[in-house]
């Protein structure tokens, strides 16, 4: 199924890319799933859809056909979200599984923030109801060790920081997955950072055992809203007043703000 994404980039600088694109050495790590349904038509649990039953994530809709009239209805924290694949009956046509591969919702706005600091955001061009998808955050998809060399490299020359962790934990096995979408990347590049956000993230599997992330909308988002999601918890193992002169200061402005923007004081 093709991913339709019609934004652009403010920043000539930046590649848009509406999917994520693996380096070469993650490129060598890559697995198809072999999981897949045969369905014929739309998928659920009455279908006995392999993909929706081995998934942690359900949706509701009122038009199959209608991606912005899906909502997320469960979640379980326990299990990965998985939809179903281009190895699947169901690869043809939409069926009830399939939003995050198809692309942001419409009517997103990438604009400057009020507070300049900020930089530029992702505003609400429409009101967005809650279990929403809103987009995916995408980038280059690169390894533990590039990531810590690209890591440095943005402190060195005071550049922000786009490179995103997956932290997963498979019974005793922990993977990291990192997305750096500082050259190549779509409009979840955008989302800014608030300790009380509106948006959160759901990691997905699709085609592959590289997770997706996908971007939802944790509360109802009125028009004219900057959407925000929590950049994750960061490791403060060095002690907060050590680690201070290293951080980014937290600019979303909400009472229960953390002060510094979270990061993984492993890659640095």
């Amino acid at each position: 199924m093709e991913c339709i994404d019609n934004y652009e980039h403010l920043s000539p600088q930046v590649m848009y890319f509406a999917k994520c694109l693996p380096s070469r050495e993650i490129e060598k790590t890559m697995k198809p799933t072999s999981v897949f349904c045969n369905c014929k038509d739309s998928c659920s649990e009455e279908t006995n859809c392999n993909c929706i039953k081995r998934s942690g994530t359900k949706f509701c809709f009122t038009d199959v056909e209608d991606l912005e009239s899906y909502r997320l209805v469960a979640k379980s924290v326990n299990r990965p979200t998985y939809e179903c694949n281009d190895q699947c009956q169901c690869c043809a046509s939409l069926c009830g599984n399939k939003l995050v591969q198809c692309g942001p919702r419409k009517g997103l706005e990438v604009k400057l923030c009020e507070d300049a600091r900020k930089g530029e955001g992702v505003f609400a061009g429409d009101p967005i109801a809650h279990g929403s998808f809103v987009c995916e955050y995408a980038g280059e998809i690169i390894s533990e060790k590039e990531a810590s060399i690209r890591f440095k490299l943005n402190a060195k020359h005071r550049r922000m920081n786009y490179i995103f962790c997956i932290d997963e934990h498979f019974g005793d096995n922990s993977v990291k997955t990192f997305i750096d979408p500082t050259v190549y990347g779509n409009i979840g590049r955008y989302i800014n950072h608030s300790c009380d956000p509106n948006c959160s993230m759901i990691i997905t599997r699709i085609h592959d055992n590289i997770p997706v992330l996908g971007i939802y909308a944790c509360r109802d988002i009125k028009t004219g809203e900057e959407l925000s999601y929590d950049y994750g918890i960061s490791d403060l193992s060095g002690g907060v007043g050590e680690l201070e002169p290293n951080r980014t200061k937290c600019l979303c402005g909400s009472t229960n703000c953390r002060g510094f923007l979270p990061y993984d004081s492993k890659i640095m």
